[in-house]
């Protein structure tokens, strides 16, 4: 009803002024507001923010007030329906449902309960006990009773509504549990029996069946499959030429094969066939070919590409006979079954004396012809275009050995040859020289002092061992034997093959010659005490005294204790055993005293001089170690020894030693050294 006066006010401004009036109100008040485009204004909306909120909206279950009615969820559209559940069993009675959005206190959301006053009753539950009068399942009977007459209490069957099924009840195809074995038409006496279609050609395999009211998967209604392995084997199949039995009858490749190929008649069995008798099959029939070239199925030596010969058929089919099938043969003046060009024949047949090969190069030598052996005469036997060593085929059983001579000293190296026909360069005839690669080196050459054998003797500075320190002798015999002595003096020898050549003095003439002094020390040649510990070799001295003078050095047991000193030369010269030795030496009052002079060989200790007169208890354990060996008897309390001596060590001299022992305190005992000398050979 407020629309009237609105209306009539708007009619009675259009009187009082122009209808172009332009101007803005500058009250607010009648604009209507709808923030929310809901259609409803704000001064209506309960909430104008939200255009699913506003009054006549439908009320549904959101936690909101959708209408504007004052109340949440009242009513609300998709509201869900709750049953009263008194007994707690999840169940409720259908009396008393009522709609809201959550299930009130004391509420549930399935109903159905025919009893909600106690536990046991409730849809759904066990009915077990066929004596049992109560409808504990709500269903509206009880487990007992045997509605459908079929002879099965409910209790007892899946169904009591339908008396052809129960337990005993016989399974059939009609998507029903016929008897209660919770499984639908499972062993169906009607069931359909079908074969395993692995392929999925249509066709199955009866070794693998199953029964089934519908086709399984996989299999098919049919067990004419003879390989279920392979789709396009199956009865429907064509027949092909591939060793299998395509079409399942039982037959491979038969000859209504629809690839199998036509075979032609081969009468006169020349591989070539005639289009006058064909057949097909897939293997090739016995008298038949795959090809229908022959144009003569009677004449062996006849067909399509044959080689035209000269025997008056027509060979190759092209109708002509013998055509171009004469051979051009040549003259053979030699006999060595090779011709010349420059004479030829035609004829079918080879003519005498003409043969079918023209590549002899000398048709006047039965030796040259081509596959001959290239032999050095300076001819092209192999009629190659090469001849002698420019053939790689030559027999060089008949070339010379040539030996190479790189350092050009007109001498060659036996282990370096070739074989060739003419002398090759940088190679010659003499296989002597012991070292190619010095043009120094060579028989007959002038021997240097180098440490080489200059002139291939097999002796490295033969004649000139011990001359220089570049050739060095092992000892003086190898230099007397070498021929390089020039009598007595000092050599350069190099005993153990170090690189390092020292003076030695050499005695060529004494007994023959080729003494080697390795031992050599003397007081009178001015060597002291400091000399002979650098010519000696210490191994034990805890000798009390010692001293010298010009003649003899000196030493003593100064101790009231016993003393004992022992010294060795080692000898690296290469010797046989043979000795020259000569020493000078005088022991005083050597009561408990004993004094050694001998030499090491592989084989032991050998005696050049002893004395000893001891009671070994006096001495301690490191000094006794001194003692070499014991001294014999014939040796006693003679206590000195000069002059030169020749002796044999019967193996090889490796070092020469002395010891001394004393016990005699004050220098009681006193052992005067005036020289020592050893040669060895």
């Amino acid at each position: 009803m407020r629309a009237l006066p609105l209306f009539a006010l708007a009619l009675f401004a259009c009187k009082d002024g122009p209808t172009d009036d332009t101007s803005v109100p500058t009250d607010d008040s009648a604009v209507s507001v709808d923030e929310d485009g809901d259609g409803v204004p704000a001064d209506q909306d309960c909430d104008d923010t939200n255009p699913a909120i506003y009054p006549a909206a439908d009320e549904v279950c959101d936690g909101l007030d959708n209408n504007c009615d004052g109340f949440v969820d009242e009513d609300a559209l998709d509201a869900s329906t709750f049953y009263p559940d008194g007994d707690g069993d999840g169940y409720g009675v259908d009396a008393g449902a009522r709609a809201a959005c959550e299930a009130p206190t004391g509420y549930v959301e399935v109903g159905g309960d025919c009893n909600d006053t106690d536990t046991a009753y409730h849809p759904g539950a066990t009915e077990d006990d066929c004596a049992d009068a109560n409808d504990y399942n709500c269903d509206g009977s009880v487990g007992f009773e045997d509605n459908d007459g079929d002879g099965y209490a409910a209790c007892e069957e899946c169904d009591d509504g339908d008396r052809a099924v129960n337990p005993s009840a016989t399974e059939v195809c009609d998507d029903v549990d016929n008897n209660c074995d919770g499984e639908i038409d499972a062993g169906a006496v009607d069931a359909d029996t079908w074969y395993q279609d692995v392929d999925g050609d249509g066709f199955g395999d009866g070794d693998f069946t199953t029964e089934s009211c519908e086709r399984p998967t996989g299999y098919a209604d049919n067990p004419d499959d003879c390989d279920d392995g392979a789709p396009g084997i199956h009865p429907d199949a064509d027949e092909l030429c591939n060793s299998l039995d395509d079409d399942c009858d039982g037959d491979t490749d038969e000859d209504d094969a629809v690839d199998a190929p036509t075979w032609y008649i081969d009468y006169d069995g020349d591989s070539y066939g005639s289009d006058a008798f064909t057949t097909e099959a897939c293997s090739q029939p016995a008298g038949y070919v795959g090809n229908s070239d022959d144009c003569d199925d009677t004449e062996a030596l006849a067909w399509t590409g044959a080689a035209e010969a000269c025997d008056e058929v027509d060979n190759d089919c092209d109708s002509t006979v013998d055509e171009g099938v004469t051979t051009t043969w040549y003259a053979d003046g030699d006999g060595d079954s090779y011709g010349s060009s420059s004479l030829t024949a035609e004829a079918c047949s080879q003519p005498t004396g003409y043969v079918a090969d023209a590549s002899d190069c000398d048709d006047g030598d039965a030796d040259i012809h081509p596959g001959a052996t290239e032999v050095c005469d300076g001819e092209d036997n192999d009629c190659d275009g090469d001849f002698d060593d420019d053939d790689a085929g030559l027999d060089t059983s008949t070339a010379s050995t040539w030996y190479a001579d790189f350092d050009g000293d007109n001498y060659g190296d036996a282990a370096a040859t070739t074989l060739a026909c003419d002398q090759p360069s940088s190679y010659v005839t003499d296989d002597t020289d012991c070292d190619d690669a010095d043009g120094n080196t060579y028989p007959g050459a002038p021997e240097l002092c180098d440490g080489l054998d200059n002139d291939c003797d097999n002796t490295p500075d033969s004649g000139l061992l011990g001359s220089d320190a570049l050739c060095a002798a092992e000892s003086c015999l190898e230099i007397l034997n070498d021929g390089s002595s020039t009598g007595d003096g000092a050599y350069y020898l190099d005993p153990t093959n170090i690189g390092t050549a020292e003076l030695f003095d050499c005695d060529m003439t004494t007994d023959g010659g080729g003494w080697t002094h390795v031992v050599d020390w003397s007081k009178a040649n001015g060597d002291d005490w400091s000399a002979f510990y650098a010519h000696y070799t210490l191994v034990f001295d805890d000798m009390g005294y010692t001293s010298e003078n010009s003649s003899y050095i000196q030493w003593c047991d100064y101790q009231s204790d016993a003393d004992a000193m022992s010294y060795t030369r080692p000898v690296d010269v290469p010797n046989g055993g043979e000795m020259i030795y000569e020493i000078y030496y005088t022991g005083s009052s050597m009561e408990e005293s004993a004094t050694y002079f001998w030499v090491d060989t592989p084989s032991g200790d050998y005696n050049l001089y002893c004395s000893e007169s001891i009671t070994l208890s006096s001495y301690n354990s490191a000094e006794q170690a001194t003692r070499p060996y014991s001294c014999s008897a014939s040796y006693h309390n003679s206590w000195t020894w000069s002059g030169t001596h020749q002796g044999d060590a019967g193996d090889e001299v490796t070092a020469f030693s002395l010891t001394s022992m004393m016990h005699d305190g004050g220098c009681g005992d006193n052992s005067y050294l005036y020289r020592t000398h050893l040669w060895v050979r």
